[in-house]
């Protein structure tokens, strides 16, 4: 009769569903607006000032997903816990990423300069004639714009706008350290559009392309870089 009464109490909590509490931080302290999910259900809610929060789950072997932009995911199976103290771990892989910069490579998290980088896996696809074309779109404040219908003809690269009225406002662009003249709409002295400097190269020959947009990322190039510095690494 005593376990016949227990099971029909335990099958009640279930049916009925219980109310977890419990708190969502980092090492640093409690997270504001993380994600408390019930798997497999809409049934969520967000943790409040102090990282804390309070949800009714359908019973008490739910599992609830804790997530926050930055963090690895978590997922916890409360047999039977109705508080939870979780500890979410900051997501490292994105930050570990190389990226190029003028004095050499750095990881993300190094980084201390505006900067973007953009892998061969991220360019454009399609039919690419100017190895400007791959970042078309894929990085932020850069503008790409052909000077002419003619093939080879120059294509303006303006970051985070133009710097000058008269002026040249093109970046410098450098390919595996080397630094090419001519900005990237090069005069050819004989009247006709500027050609693109990167005509030599073949798109589906590069790695990544990296934009440096500030004074920090371009000092090492001195005034050449005051318009922003493109580099290239081709694939060795």
């Amino acid at each position: 009769m005593g376990g016949e009464l227990v099971d029909a109490i335990d099958h009640t909590l279930h049916a009925q569903g219980i109310v977890v509490t419990g708190t969502v931080r980092d090492v640093a302290g409690p997270l504001l607006g993380a994600n408390v999910l019930e798997k497999g259900t809409t049934n969520g809610i967000q943790t409040d000032f102090d990282g804390g929060f309070t949800l009714e789950v359908s019973n008490a072997d739910a599992t609830l997903v804790f997530s926050y932009v930055g963090y690895d995911q978590k997922e916890v199976l409360l047999n039977g816990r109705t508080f939870l103290d979780i500890v979410l771990d900051a997501a490292i892989a994105s930050l570990d990423e190389v990226v190029v910069i003028g004095y050499g490579t750095t990881t993300v998290k190094d980084a201390t300069g505006a900067l973007v980088s953009v892998k061969e896996r991220e360019f454009n696809e399609g039919v690419i004639v100017s190895p400007e074309q791959l970042i078309q779109g894929k990085a932020a404040g850069v503008q790409l714009t052909v000077t002419s219908g003619e093939p080879g003809a120059g294509i303006e690269t303006r970051i985070r706008g133009s710097n000058s009225v008269r002026s040249d406002n093109n970046p410098l662009f450098v390919v595996d350290g080397v630094p090419l003249d001519g900005g990237a709409t090069a005069s050819t002295g004989s009247g006709r559009p500027p050609r693109n400097p990167l005509n030599f190269l073949n798109p589906s020959d590069i790695e990544s392309i990296s934009v440096l947009k500030d004074a920090s990322s371009t000092a090492i190039y001195g005034s050449r870089g005051a318009n922003g510095v493109v580099i290239l690494e081709l694939k060795r």
